[in-house]
């Protein structure tokens, strides 16, 4: 029996970074990919990193795709972006590590 939540969590699962490039991986763990090697990338940047990783594709196929994963991720809310009239996204990494301690339990 199918929980009503199935759909949702399904939807909104955290997402996966892929630590490499795979050609066989799917399409979004390739564009998140080469937005975690850029760190903070338009949707141009993006599509030049996969042009480089995929030569053998399209550009103008590559730009149409990852404009739809990168909108379709924010929206979710899944990766981050800004309101510049050309968003720069990111993964929300923290890279600096918290200052300070935490309070004993006891």
């Amino acid at each position: 029996m199918d929980s009503p939540d199935q759909d949702f969590l399904k939807d909104y699962k955290p997402l996966h970074v892929p630590y490499k490039y795979d050609a066989g991986a799917s399409l979004q763990d390739n564009v998140v990919f080469a937005l975690a090697y850029l760190e903070y990338a338009t949707v141009p940047q993006v599509t030049a990193k996969l042009d480089e990783l995929e030569p053998n594709t399209d550009h103008t196929v590559h730009l149409q795709e990852v404009k739809q994963i990168l909108e379709g991720l924010f929206k979710k809310g899944l990766i981050k972006g800004d309101d510049e009239p050309e968003r720069q996204y990111n993964l929300s990494k923290i890279l600096t590590p918290n200052s300070g301690k935490a309070d004993p339990l006891f």
